[in-house]
């Protein structure tokens, strides 16, 4: 099988401000429950429908509740619950504060419970400020977070810059390798601010991340970066931008329209997002066995349809309409007719308008000073080619503007793994992997990273 990877992410005491007043915390509902409900379980229980509970997590709305292991949930609030994953669709609409019932099977008798949502966890430091944020936007609000070291002034601050998966930017779990870049960054002297896209976290009236085009994302960042502009404690002059995979494109489309001091790129695209998504299929596949041959002669049997999406005027409904046309999808973008999504769990639209846009273009509008970073263990970026592709250009048009640093051993996620050949026995073993992995952070990218903007900043 193929396997593409797309650009894809204790209390402690603080000092945590929150200014906001519009947006209430997003409800946790803090369950756990069986996806595939064991055979035993399952006469036990005389199932038919709903989710059956694992556990219940402490401090959370079924805490609260009083919901049990093998509590089987049919309805929370006026959303039923009929197969174990619409507790997902119920649970985004809860809000801290507000009331709950949910009805559920105990014992084979249908009890009704009430109460109030909890709210998700906010971040915690011991070392760290962090300031939870809001800004209107159309019809809603989206959430920032603003955090700092504890009683120095920052170097400058940091817009960091998600890839292309939907996920809250909001307390990750210990870990994290995204929590531990940003951590990094701060403890390294640079104070870092992030907002959420789409619906996710404590968003209010966003759209649906997973089918939400690029080109509203990027309206998104680029409020996301008006609001920064008005923080009285961020210094105009001295903001960069970390853009982390599929961040890496919205990089420069945000840079050559506010032009901050700086931009650092890792393991991102320079090309057409079609042309790497076609690259991707030929040089990734081929360090999980596949001959080259067969995928060059594969590449060209779906490449009309590929193109017809891309280019053409075909929709996705119509490219779709055959077999072949849905293979080619499936080849190229993981297209799933069944959902409707591409990689990452992301529409088909997002992919086709990350394609529309002029990366070599917004580049060359760029002033500020450029650094692209390449894991060498980066699958997912491909190679290096593209990220050396785009340091040449930005010093043929600014001449001493561009950097160029591979990170040794380096993953797509900043861990440090050793070659691209050891990073692929890995996924032969991805349990395996994942527990390897979680301890292998590399905190040398955020050296290099850091110490470079730090020699671009404005003297003082």
């Amino acid at each position: 099988m193929i396997r593409i990877f797309v650009l894809i992410i204790a209390i402690l005491s603080c000092q945590q401000q929150v200014f906001a007043q519009h947006i209430k915390r997003r409800g946790t509902l803090g369950v756990g429950f069986y996806q595939k409900l064991p055979d035993s379980l399952q006469q036990q229980l005389a199932y038919k429908q709903g989710a059956v509970i694992q556990f219940t997590q402490p401090g959370t709305t079924a805490a609260g509740l009083g919901i049990a292991a093998n509590d089987i949930l049919t309805r929370i609030n006026n959303i039923s619950v009929v197969k174990p994953s619409d507790i997902f669709t119920a649970a985004k609409s809860l809000r801290e504060g507000d009331r709950i019932e949910v009805s559920l099977i105990r014992n084979k008798k249908t009890v009704i419970l009430k109460g109030t949502v909890a709210g998700r966890p906010r971040e915690t430091s011991t070392t760290a400020d962090i300031v939870y944020g809001e800004f209107a936007y159309k019809k809603g609000y989206i959430r920032t977070i603003y955090k700092t070291l504890k009683g120095k002034k920052p170097l400058g601050t940091i817009y960091f810059l998600q890839g292309l998966p939907c996920y809250s930017m909001d307390n990750f779990k210990e870990g994290d390798m995204t929590k531990q870049a940003l951590d990094a960054m701060v403890d390294r002297g640079f104070a870092v601010y992030r907002m959420e896209k789409a619906d996710m976290g404590d968003n209010v009236n966003m759209p649906p991340c997973e089918t939400m085009g690029f080109n509203e994302e990027l309206e998104m960042y680029i409020a996301g970066y008006k609001n920064l502009l008005t923080l009285k404690e961020v210094d105009t002059s001295r903001i960069f931008l970390f853009g982390h995979s599929m961040g890496g494109l919205t990089a420069p489309l945000l840079a050559e329209k506010y032009q901050p001091r700086g931009v650092v790129v890792y393991g991102t695209v320079f090309k057409p997002w079609m042309d790497y998504l076609l690259d991707a299929f030929l040089i990734q596949s081929q360090y999980f066995g596949e001959d080259l041959a067969v995928l060059r002669d594969n590449l060209e049997k779906v490449k009309p349809y590929i193109y017809d999406y891309f280019y053409g005027n075909k929709t996705e409904a119509q490219v779709a309409e055959t077999p072949d046309g849905i293979a080619a999808l499936s080849a190229i973008t993981g297209y799933d007719a069944a959902t409707g999504l591409a990689a990452s769990g992301r529409a088909l639209l997002c992919h086709k308008e990350l394609n529309q846009h002029n990366m070599a273009r917004a580049w060359k509008n760029t002033n500020g000073y450029v650094l692209a970073i390449y894991g060498e263990c980066d699958i997912a970026a491909n190679n290096a080619d593209d990220h050396q592709a785009l340091i040449s250009y930005v010093n043929k048009i600014h001449p001493g503007k561009g950097t160029f640093w591979q990170a040794a051993g380096t993953t797509h996620l900043f861990e440090e793994i050793g070659t691209m050949e050891e990073f692929v026995r890995w996924q032969s073993n991805p349990v395996a992997f994942a527990q390897y992995a979680a301890t292998r952070f590399n905190p040398k990218v955020f050296d290099y990273a850091c110490n470079w903007m730090k020699d671009k900043l404005p003297e003082s």
